[in-house]
């Protein structure tokens, strides 16, 4: 018994695939360049800060984080405290923000109820640094007593 051919085709391709998939790369590019132009950041970077809370409430990993009203980051943890009870949420934000040590956040809905984290910037001169943590209660009476 005689095995058939090969089934894959010796033709090669043709004009229009070529130009087509050129196509689609060149708007790719352009779209990416447009991207990076709006968002004015140049640059895709993030890093990791926690922010220690008494409650979280309707917050969930994927949440957004916003500054201003402008999302800024997103939530990539909850985590509950076993000695004080408090939750650290875990979050990722541009690295192109430098929060000052004295920031605050806080817990916001949306008109149409979308539950977000907003960051409230401090006047601090000292920036949290990547990995650090906002508002913890110590923080905040250092705070308190500096003013």
């Amino acid at each position: 018994m005689a095995l058939p051919g090969p089934l894959i085709s010796r033709r090669g391709g043709n004009l229009f695939e070529t130009i087509m998939s050129a196509l689609v790369i060149v708007i790719a590019i352009a779209f990416l360049i447009y991207f990076l132009k709006q968002t004015g950041t140049g640059h895709f970077g993030s890093y990791a800060l926690r922010v220690s809370m008494p409650n979280a409430s309707g917050l969930s990993v994927g949440s957004e984080v916003r500054l201003s009203g402008v999302k800024v980051g997103s939530i990539t943890g909850l985590d509950l405290d076993r000695k004080d009870y408090r939750v650290t949420v875990e979050i990722q934000i541009r690295d192109d923000l430098f929060l000052p040590a004295d920031s605050r956040a806080s817990i916001t809905a949306s008109p149409l109820g979308d539950i977000y984290l907003t960051l409230t910037p401090g006047h601090a001169a000292k920036t949290v640094p990547a990995g650090g943590i906002l508002g913890l209660p110590q923080q905040r009476s250092e705070a308190v007593a500096g003013a």
